[in-house]
């Protein structure tokens, strides 16, 4: 099961349900529900073929109808019953933001432990899309609640590549900020299961490299420079776990190339560069954006 989407109208709350061919006995376990409160309708998208978290995800976004959606990933579960009110009432009051979330706690389940994402507060702060590529607060998708008219905007690239929340909330951030609660309202769990969580550190570090050059394109280049210096500090991250030697190697060699570029591009004009950027096919770009020459150009 990927996830529940939730329409916020007026008076009442929508669930559109997006499952993705789940084997197990989620949607038994939530027509249970069905009933208990007339404020919930509930809406099932037809089930078919397993077609990926991605594609699952742009059929529910496009089956919700309301002004507001907001998303429950199978893993997570919200704490507060005010959860939708508090943030469908925020959008209404900033209409700088597209879109808001919340703080929220990591369940470790093997570990029966809880950890809070961060400092608990009861004010909010905003979060811009070179805060997220810094560093992703929001870090998943059950805390967040969107206007839909946000995610009609979505480049429709986007449901092509593998997106998860983080690369969604820089594509909205491109053009509002994101309110971020400070207090926590809902559940991240993680699980040897789950999608996610299932993979050692160091998989998830390299899965994250191997998207950015992708999310570098899709946004335009527009946060070249924020997705490389991401990029170099992951990958002294898993220089790390290897050895202190091979990590003073990458930044020792990382700090010659970057010397070699500047002088480089001190003698070559702005257009040039920009103009060899735009006649490069898309796939040349994208095999010269994993080289780290193309990076700091």
């Amino acid at each position: 099961m990927d996830g529940l989407l939730g329409q916020v109208f007026e008076n009442d709350i929508e669930v559109v349900i997006a499952d993705d061919a789940s084997t197990d006995n989620t949607l038994e376990i939530i027509k249970g529900y069905e009933g208990r409160d007339g404020r919930f309708h509930f809406k099932y998208l037809p089930q078919q073929e397993n077609i990926g978290i991605t594609k699952n995800y742009q059929r529910g976004f496009k089956a919700c109808s309301s002004p507001y959606v907001a998303v429950l990933e199978g893993d997570d579960y919200w704490i507060s019953p005010h959860k939708l009110q508090i943030q469908k009432a925020f959008l209404e009051q900033h209409w700088e933001c597209d879109a808001c979330a919340a703080n929220y706690f990591v369940f470790e389940q093997d570990r029966n432990k809880f950890n809070l994402r961060t400092v608990k507060g009861d004010g909010y702060e905003y979060l811009s899309a070179k805060d997220l590529i810094a560093d992703n607060m929001i870090g998943n998708f059950s805390t967040c609640m969107y206007r839909k008219s946000a995610l009609e905007r979505l480049p429709a690239g986007l449901f092509e590549l593998c997106s998860y929340d983080w690369i969604v909330n820089i594509c909205l951030s491109r053009q509002a900020l994101i309110g971020f609660f400070q207090t926590p309202l809902s559940v991240y769990r993680l699980h040897r299961l789950g999608q996610w969580s299932k993979h050692s550190q160091n998989e998830k570090i390299k899965q994250q490299m191997a998207v950015i050059p992708a999310y570098d394109e899709l946004t335009d280049y527009a946060f070249h420079e924020e997705f490389e210096i991401l990029t170099r500090r992951l990958r002294r991250a898993v220089a790390k776990t290897y050895s202190p030697k091979i990590e003073n190697l990458m930044i020792l060699k990382e700090e010659r190339v970057a010397a070699f570029v500047g002088f480089v591009k001190d003698c070559v004009p702005p257009l040039f560069l920009v103009v060899v950027r735009l006649l490069l096919p898309v796939k040349v770009r994208r095999y010269l954006a994993r080289k780290i020459l193309w990076r700091f150009l």
